[in-house]
Parts: structure tokens; sequence; C-alpha cells
């Protein structure tokens, strides 16, 4: 029975952290659905409680999901433009933390409470099994088909996406979330988030590099995670004091050997293996064979730098975040393909469509979650903060965001403060004690 809702529990989460559509219930995707239990478990805690208690932190970041949305509606009333991308980001935002919450809830009836690290695990579960699935339905076609044939992703996905991708992982999106996850796992790996039993540290490493390789396969942005993760982790390993970094040590290198060697019998035994690796490490195959690093990815986006020229649209916007020519008023000139302006880089696309008016907010709903979950974790701020980075670093390059990943543990902090709060009315613990926040800890 344990096993049982263990599974529940990664279903959940796979649900919410990967969502997708299915062509029978087209415009309904799995996060709403999440959502709408985590609207009935508010309101199962809102008739237990009979008060509605909604945290201060919640509601400023109500109000900066409602300035992206105000901001996106005055950016299209200004520019006359049909554009409604942002519109509705503070329904898109509620639905977030509504989801988020319900899987939380799942969690801690799971386990009877929750913490950080139980979050992760839960993550990185859900990011190998979609690894495993992308493999598999890229080496079986007749699976391909069938998940092409049930999910609105896989329709977009068969005719124009020729690479790895799972069942609601795919593209940028997918290589974000993965990302995160591996920068999770950096920080548990460094020490800093607690003492590690050999048999949780050999498999925290080997899913890092099953993560790193296979997620770079579905989108290089993997890469950002991978490197910010491997980078924490050789400083903390060089300036953090220890006296067991013998073992971690020699664990890696273990888990490596053998990555190494099956990737090098792969490699040079499959033709299709071989394609993949090159796509998901052309970087340092550039490196090796010319002397040079270079992506094709990454010399197309330094054409994408593309600057506005005029104040209206670096305070304002033009109004536009998708393709313009998709408007039949727009007089401009527009690309067959791409986005507005030609650039997908993540900043200038927000400039591009509501100004620094719009991305202000923006940036600080991102900011502001991760420093709210700090303020509920403080043992374990390095762990956001890490996430924080990956985000911002990204937006470099795309335009998807990380909210749903700080979504996660702003719904186990307020699920942890009610345990706090149910103990100390029952007189479990004393106010004041170091015994006061008993799952405060990650």
């Amino acid at each position: 029975m344990k096993y049982l809702q263990i599974l529940l529990g990664v279903i959940a989460m796979s649900l919410f952290f990967f969502p997708f559509e299915l062509t029978a219930l087209p415009g309904i995707n799995t996060k709403m659905v999440l959502a709408v239990f985590g609207l009935l478990f508010a309101a199962a805690e809102l008739g237990r409680t009979k008060t509605l208690d909604i945290p201060r932190e919640l509601l400023f970041l109500f109000l900066l999901a409602g300035a992206v949305s105000l901001a996106s509606l005055v950016s299209i009333s200004l520019n006359q433009t049909p554009d409604t991308t942002y519109v509705s980001y503070i329904i898109s935002f509620t639905v977030w933390l509504s989801a988020a919450f319900t899987v939380c809830n799942i969690i801690r009836w799971i386990h009877g409470g929750i913490r950080i690290r139980l979050v992760l695990d839960y993550l990185l579960a859900v990011c190998l099994i979609q690894c495993v699935l992308a493999l598999l339905i890229d080496s079986y076609p007749a699976l391909a088909r069938w998940v092409n044939a049930r999910t609105a992703f896989g329709q977009e996905v068969a005719v124009r996406v020729k690479r790895l991708y799972g069942i609601g992982a795919m593209l940028d999106v997918a290589g974000l979330r993965m990302a995160t996850v591996l920068t999770g796992l950096a920080y548990y790996l460094s020490g800093l988030g607690g003492r590690l039993s050999p048999a949780r540290r050999f498999c925290y490493i080997v899913s890092f590099l099953v993560i790193s390789v296979i997620g770079n396969m579905i989108a290089r942005t993997t890469l950002v995670g991978m490197a910010i993760g491997l980078i924490f982790l050789v400083f903390t390993y060089i300036f953090r004091p220890s006296e067991d970094k013998g073992p971690m040590v020699l664990s890696w290198l273990g888990v490596l050997a053998g990555g190494v060697l099956v990737c090098v019998i792969l490699y040079n035994t499959n033709p299709h293996a071989r394609e993949l690796f090159r796509f998901a490490f052309e970087g340092f195959f550039s490196l090796a064979e010319t002397g040079h690093w270079e992506v094709s990815s990454n010399e197309k986006l330094k054409t994408m730098v593309v600057f506005p020229e005029t104040l209206h649209t670096w305070f304002m916007g033009d109004g536009y975040f998708l393709n313009s020519r998709y408007d039949i008023n727009y007089l401009g000139d527009s690309t067959d393909q791409g986005f507005y302006m030609g650039t997908d880089v993540g900043y200038l696309r927000f400039i591009f469509y509501f100004g620094i008016m719009g991305l202000i907010p923006m940036v600080g709903i991102i900011i502001y979650s991760a420093a709210v979950c700090i303020r509920n974790f403080r043992e374990d701020k390095i762990f956001f903060l890490l996430a924080l980075l990956c985000g911002l670093t990204v937006w470099f390059k795309v335009s998807t965001d990380i909210l749903l990943y700080f979504a996660l543990f702003l719904s186990a902090a307020a699920l942890q403060r009610k345990n706090e709060d149910s103990l100390y009315h029952s007189g479990a613990v004393q106010a004041g004690g170091d015994g006061a926040y008993p799952y405060r800890q990650g």
C-alpha cells in the first residue's frame, strides 16, 4: 500500500511538473485538474478552521502577478494589438499555486509531513521517468504514435520537433525544469543540506549524470543547471572544510568511470545514439574537434539580440509576444517563423511585449518567491539561490520561467506552518524554544 501511495505521489508530481493536454479534453491540461483539487483542499481547510488566513507574502505575490497582467493589458491597449499572452498571467499564477498545493498535500498525506528533500526526491523521480520515457518514445515508433495521437503536445511534436521528448516534457520548458532539479541535487551532494547515506549519495550522483545526459538530449537548456551544479560542487569541495571528502570523490569517480564507459560504447556502436550525443554536447564536440566552442543554437541566439529603438517600446512595449504576422493589422516587417522582432531572448521578448513596466514585476515574482522560500527554510537558502540563479540565467536564452518550482516550496512552507500551529495549540511544543519549529528544517 505504501508503494502504491508513493506511485500516486509521483504521478501527481509528473502531472504538475510536466503538464499536458489530452486530445480528448481540448483546452484542459493536467495542472488545471490538479488546481481544482487544490481549491477543494483550501475550501476544506477553510471549513475546518472557519478563518481565512492568507499570508502577507502570498498577497504580495498576487499583487505582482496582477501587475504583470495589468502591464500586459496596458501595453496591448496602447499599441492596439490582439496578443493577450500575459493578460491572464494572474490566473496562471493562481493555477500553478493551487496545483502545487494539491501535490504537496498528497506528499504530506503519504509521508505524514513534508520537507524540502522529500519534494526534491519526487521531482527527481519524475525527471528520471521522463528521461526513460523519452528514450522509449524515440526507440519505439509505435509508442511514439500512441503518445502523439492522445496528447495535444504530441500532435505538435510529430510535426516540427525532431528531438527527444517525454510526456509533457519537451524543448526548453523541460530543459529548465530539469536544470533546477540538478541544482537541488548539487546542493545536497555538497553536504550543505545534511549528511547523506552512501546509498543515497550514490543514487543522487547517478541521477545527476543521467539527467545531465538525457536532459540535454531533450533540451540543451539543461546544461545551465548542470554547469551551475558542477561549479557549485567544485567550489564547496575546495573551500568548505570537511573531513569526509574521500567517499564523495570516490563515488563521483566510480560513477563517472562507469558512465563514460557506457557512453563511449553507445557512441561507437549506435549511429542514432551518436547523433543524440553530438546534439546534446555539441559545444564539447566542437571544442575537441575544432579548438573552439560553437553551438548552433547559441550562434543563432547571437543574431536575436535586438534592442528597442524607442523609449515607448522600452517602457511600454509594442504589445507583441508572439509573432506579429498573426495580426492582420500589423504594418511592419514580420518573419514567417519565430517570434516578434525575430528574437527568442527571454528578457527582450518581455520588453518588446510589455516593456520595463511589465518586466520588473515579472522578475520580481521569481525573486520574491525565492525570498519567501528562504525566509521559511533559512538553513537551506543556498538551495533556492541556486534555483533562482538558474532561472534568471535561462531568461537570457528563452522566456520560460520557474514559478512552478518555487510554488511547490511555497505550498510546502504553508503546510509546515499549519503543522507547527497544530502542534503548538495541542501543547506538543513550547513557544520560543528550539523545538517550536520541528518541521522547519529541510
